[in-house]
């Protein structure tokens, strides 16, 4: 039967920018944002660019989709239809011996039998296939994406919230597989399977007018009155779901943004349990998640039924068909007409796989809209080019002192904007000294050293590194001398041992336990995870 529109991936289709952290949308019905038009470059530079690695899984993907959804199905409706004639007298030729007639039918039914059986284990043999590509793309997709925002400078994740990012990375990633193989590959092997099932529909019905004289009545002009209805009726399934697209698209991307804020509200939640704790401000965001849920609810529920309503109408056409194939074979039976009932039997079995295959291909419209907010968003990350000043150069082995100065220095995370964060700061930090900078919080002291680092571009002034402006300086050769340890350092999901190879990812364990000798911490590793700390899971430094 036709695949549903709602199955699978399609119910993971679409998205929109998110909206703020707890601030749940109009009570009112959805309405999608406008999304940018189509463009088949974008899809054709993915397809490009994770196809053609991997050009023999793809080579098997045609085969077996054409095998599975095609070839093997046509054949057994054929033999069954075959196998049919053979249990009807009025279709064998009186002339026909018993025993030729015996062979004949073992024959056909071994055919049947040998077709149902590669057809479902060459099921189980796609369903592999299409999972194994969709896993390299997707993991290619997702490397590139990471690859991409690790190298983005931090003005980027001012502009853009760290978890909305995540679930990009995460989950929707996940859709490029599908809408490469669905917009690139599955158009062209759907109107292939198009073409021979129509053209065994034909040859069936044709069948029709070489039985006995009381099966000719159909003439060869019946036939094609047949196989045109046949063939109009199937194509007003494209045209119904295509209608009714821009509702599935209205929901799906109301949907996704719910989504997003969704993430953004727990992400932030549960980065900040402490201060919300100390604000008691629990019962707060306990009623924001419960909006938002209850309005997620809301929206799934609308895409679901919207989808059903999509899939019920799509059907109708292939079940009216089908019902008047059966309805004619049960017509002729009653009328006492014999023939070639196994002629019905085939066109009623192939029938819903060309009804399938014309709403798989009537469905590259939707798939177009649905997958086109997410691939446009993972296109535009994978475009993005950090600044000039964020690629790493070759360093200088010029020696620098460590004095470090500011000179009439204004910046402003949003240039153009008042109050700037400094406004004509000068000052010189010696070399060879401690100094304490010192000012209340929120006025510069990390920013400064923010771009110090070149982390973001100041609007004017300068600052100097051993008296050179550190413009003028490789990016390598800044980031040596300029050392910034956080209050927030950044610990990761994994053994200690790895966490110091973050920063030289070639020590070995003696270097590290030199290192945490040198600094005093081998006694804390030592006091919190005993003597095999390098093996011990760090859990982002929660055990400290």
């Amino acid at each position: 039967m036709p695949e549903k529109v709602g199955d699978g991936a399609a119910m993971e289709k679409g998205v929109a920018m998110a909206m703020p952290a707890g601030e749940p949308p109009d009570a009112g019905q959805p309405e999608a944002e406008e999304v940018s038009p189509f463009r088949f470059s974008v899809l054709w530079h993915f397809g490009r660019t994770y196809l053609k690695s991997h050009l023999v899984l793809v080579l098997l993907y045609i085969v077996g989709h054409l095998l599975v959804h095609t070839v093997l199905p046509q054949q057994a409706a054929v033999y069954l239809g075959k196998l049919t004639n053979h249990f009807s007298s009025s279709g064998l030729p009186k002339e026909t011996v018993p025993g030729v007639v015996s062979e004949n039918l073992m024959v056909t039914f071994n055919f049947w039998i040998v077709f149902t059986v590669l057809l479902v284990i060459g099921m189980f043999g796609f369903q592999w296939l299409v999972a194994r590509l969709d896993g390299k793309i997707t993991n290619g997709v997702k490397a590139d994406l990471f690859a991409t925002l690790l190298r983005q400078p931090p003005q980027y994740y001012h502009e853009n919230d760290s978890d909305r990012l995540s679930m990009i990375v995460n989950q929707y990633s996940n859709q490029i597989a599908s809408s490469i193989r669905s917009m690139l590959i599955e158009p062209l092997l759907q109107v292939v399977g198009i073409i021979i099932i129509a053209l065994t529909i034909y040859q069936s019905l044709l069948g029709l007018t070489q039985g006995p004289a009381a099966f000719t009545i159909f003439g060869i002009n019946g036939v094609w009155v047949m196989f045109g209805a046949t063939f109009v009726f199937a194509l007003t399934s494209p045209w119904i779901v295509n209608r009714m697209g821009k509702y599935l698209q209205r929901d799906t991307s109301a949907v996704k943004e719910q989504q997003l804020g969704l993430a953004t509200l727990v992400g932030g939640a549960l980065k900040a349990p402490e201060e919300i704790q100390a604000m008691r401000a629990e019962t707060v965001f306990e009623k924001k998640l419960k909006v938002l849920l209850d309005r997620s609810l809301q929206l799934r529920m609308s895409q679901t039924m919207t989808m059903e309503r999509i899939n019920a109408f799509s059907q109708l056409p292939g079940t009216i068909v089908l019902a008047a194939f059966l309805g004619l074979a049960i017509f002729l039976e009653m009328k006492g007409v014999n023939g070639q009932p196994g002629t019905i039997v085939q066109v009623a079995l192939l029938t819903p796989l060309l009804m399938g295959a014309i709403q798989q291909l009537s469905s590259f419209g939707i798939d177009m809209r649905m997958n086109w907010p997410p691939m446009e968003m993972i296109h535009a990350i994978l475009e993005s080019k950090p600044a000039p000043e964020n690629q790493t150069a070759a360093e200088s082995n010029e020696a620098l002192t460590a004095s470090l100065e500011a000179r009439d220095l204004v910046f402003s995370y949003r240039p153009g904007e008042r109050p700037n964060v400094l406004e004509g700061a000068s000052f010189l930090i010696p070399a060879g000294k401690v100094t304490g900078f010192v000012a209340r919080p929120g006025q510069g002291k990390t920013t400064f050293f923010r771009l110090a680092l070149r982390f973001y571009p100041w609007q004017s002034g300068d600052i100097l590194l051993g008296g050179t402006p550190i413009r003028d300086l490789p990016l390598a050769t800044v980031r040596r001398h300029l050392v910034l340890m956080s209050q927030f350092p950044a610990f990761f999901y994994d053994t200690v041992r790895e966490n110091m190879r973050v920063a030289c990812p070639e020590a070995t364990d003696q270097e590290i336990l030199d290192a945490a000798a040198l600094t005093g911490l081998d006694k804390v590793l030592m006091k919190s995870m005993g003597p095999e700390a390098l093996e011990m899971p760090f859990a982002a430094g929660a055990g400290l």
